[in-house]
């Protein structure tokens, strides 16, 4: 970018947000140049960040941008994943985690109204106090997409906010303010907000998966489920891929369960053990036998105890079909498992105990989910691709997550592919394997929530399908200042 121009842009910015939440420092832009995966692809600079602290300071920087044409990169809190928050074109990054309330805990239509500043743990804690808590892992009666540059505690992929999202309010790249679903009548923002559709088509979907390319999202609207007197988190162990599949399935279509997910073994152990043993490969492997092959919780959520006991029995034979059954465990390792099923924060540090690496996804319906599996295991025995345990010893499969996503229709199936970035060997089996993972997973059949691949997966998709996409870009940002080439390679 002219350096003229940026220093145009610093001088305004600062008039809007004050000197203090505006740099072109190199120490403030570095945060933002690459994310975990990136390591492995390019690292991109932004010119400037600047911090807003309110919807007002964001559309005049909105306009500002648009009349110096300054591209503008919405970050909400950092997490970034995948290479899908990156300043591709230089420019502005537009961070706006000091947007940071829950401006609402409505008790009678069980929702939150939140800024994108709004961590997990914010929102549980403030949703609590209501008796209500959202449901943020999948595995529930929810379905899954990504929102805009909105999410809780991460970067502008959109975060695992699923598909609970009722309405959404957005600063479009003109500067305008719009809200979406019923708050699309001005003034329903405050009066009925709750309905998800109002007058025609369902706009809060065009921010899923956009990642800030459409406007910024500055509130959502998004559901709670409520709390009830028992709350229980029943671990159950299986011994195959199948019949754990199998087994969610059934628990799903009981009716019964708040949320079902669950890990493979590696997974399951790292995540679990405690700090000193991982650097004790005899001890890990020990340890990590202690678990079985797939892991799952099924949470209940109960008014009494009659109640617990029926779902209790009816969850356990369910599982048995499948020779599944009801495992717990002592100490720290339980109290480490506890924090998965709740999503507590810690469990990100767990995750990333092991190199970088990409969540390599996949969405289908449970019964192509092994298919799934073997292409993955195909492509890394033909590059040669290892991972290992903290044992030292060769993990078959890679760590993965299971959820059912969107009911038993479509399940979530992410496996955590390393690599070492220091090691250009290493790196270039993971550009390969990602590659090829993405192109054979889609002719497979597997779908995406990863919007940060749309643009390898352009000439997959039909015609009209990025005609559409192209259309809106077009209509709401001509001059193509928001998040150029952050989901397509042209815009």
């Amino acid at each position: 970018m002219e350096e003229a121009k940026v220093k145009e842009a610093y001088k305004e910015l600062a008039k809007i947000v004050g000197e203090q939440y505006v740099s072109m420092d190199k120490e403030d832009l570095m945060p933002y140049a690459r994310d975990e995966v990136s390591q492995a692809f390019r690292t991109y600079m932004a010119d400037l960040v600047a911090a807003p602290g309110t919807v007002e300071e964001i559309q005049e920087i909105v306009r500002l941008c648009n009349r110096i044409k300054l591209p503008i990169y919405p970050y909400a809190y950092g997490v970034s994943i995948s290479s899908t928050a990156l300043p591709r074109v230089g420019g502005l990054m537009l961070v706006v985690r000091r947007l940071d309330k829950v401006l609402e805990i409505n008790e009678e239509t069980h929702t939150a109204t939140i800024e994108p500043g709004v961590t997990w743990s914010k929102l549980f804690f403030e949703a609590k106090k209501k008796k209500l808590e959202p449901l943020g892992l999948g595995g529930g009666p929810h379905s899954g997409s990504l929102i805009g540059n909105f999410v809780l505690g991460g970067g502008n992929t959109g975060g695992i906010d699923i598909n609970e999202e009722v309405a959404c309010e957005v600063v479009l790249p003109d500067g305008e303010l719009m809200w979406t679903g019923s708050a699309g009548m001005r003034g329903h923002e405050k009066l009925n907000p709750w309905c998800r559709v109002g007058y025609g088509m369902n706009l809060t979907g065009v921010f899923h998966g956009s990642l800030g390319t459409y406007g910024v999202v500055t509130k959502v609207l998004r559901r709670l489920y409520p709390l009830r007197n028992i709350e229980e988190r029943l671990q159950i162990g299986f011994d195959s891929f199948e019949d754990c599949l199998k087994g969610m399935k059934d628990l799903v279509d009981l009716g019964i369960s708040k949320q079902v997910y669950g890990v493979n073994r590696p997974q399951a152990a790292m995540i679990a053990a405690d700090s000193e043993i991982i650097h004790d490969p005899v001890a890990y492997e020990a340890f990590e036998s202690d678990f079985p092959e797939f892991l799952i919780v099924d949470k209940i959520s109960c008014y009494n105890e009659k109640q617990e006991r029926v779902y209790k029995e009816l969850i356990e034979e369910t599982a048995g079909k499948y020779d599944g059954r009801l495992v717990s465990f002592n100490g720290k390792t339980q109290d480490a498992l506890m924090e998965l099923w709740d999503g507590s924060s810690s469990v990100a540090i767990r995750y990333l105990r092991h190199n970088p690496h990409l969540m390599a996804f996949g969405m289908l319906p449970p019964s192509m989910l092994p298919g799934l599996r073997e292409i993955t295991k195909k492509i890394m025995k033909d590059l040669d691709y290892e991972l290992t345990s903290f044992s030292n010893k060769v993990i078959e499969h890679p760590r993965c997550w299971i959820s059912p996503w969107e009911r038993n229709e479509s399940y979530l199936f992410e496996q955590e592919m390393e690599f070492v970035p220091e090691d250009p060997e290493s790196v270039r089996k993971f550009l390969e394997f990602q590659r090829r993972y993405y192109e054979e997973s889609a002719r497979y059949g597997s779908s995406q929530i990863n919007a940060g691949f749309l643009k390898r997966m352009e000439p997959m998709m039909w015609p009209g399908y990025m005609k559409i996409i192209r259309g809106v870009k077009q209509l709401l940002d001509p001059n193509n200042i928001m998040a150029p080439k952050q989901l397509l390679k042209d815009i």
